[in-house]
């Protein structure tokens, strides 16, 4: 199962990549968990969470690197990019946990460092 589970995650960026929809990938409910040091830590449930980052960064897109099949979580190692409102263009490298269930990604974490993703599944860079 986790080969169905590392296609799903990698045709969720392409989608994104060409501009298009995922949501047929991901659960209605996605549990999205944003780290502790994030400005807004804790969890939501909604998939349009995922969105909200354009509030800040309307261009915000992430080119991914490098997957890691964890079973039932897929790891993305990445650099994200945009440009804010302002026109502040910033670019960091960043870590997401995917956990698929049912042929759709149930939950979403973040994180500001690839190893901290890599190490939320119990592997090291």
């Amino acid at each position: 199962m986790s080969q169905e589970n590392l296609e799903l995650v990698r045709a969720i960026y392409r989608l994104w990549g060409e501009g298009e929809s995922a949501r047929h990938l991901i659960a209605p409910d996605l549990e999205y968990v944003n780290p502790p040091y994030a400005v807004e830590s804790g969890t939501r449930r909604d998939r349009r969470t995922l969105g909200k980052v354009r509030d800040v960064y309307p261009d915000f897109r992430v080119e991914p690197e490098r997957f890691v099949d964890a079973g039932e979580e897929i790891v993305v190692i990445g650099t994200a990019r945009g440009t804010s409102a302002s026109g502040v263009e910033a670019q960091w490298r960043q870590g997401y946990v995917w956990t698929v269930r049912d042929g759709r990604a149930v939950r979403f974490l973040w994180f500001n460092r690839p190893s901290e993703a890599l190490g939320a599944v119990g592997l090291s860079e």
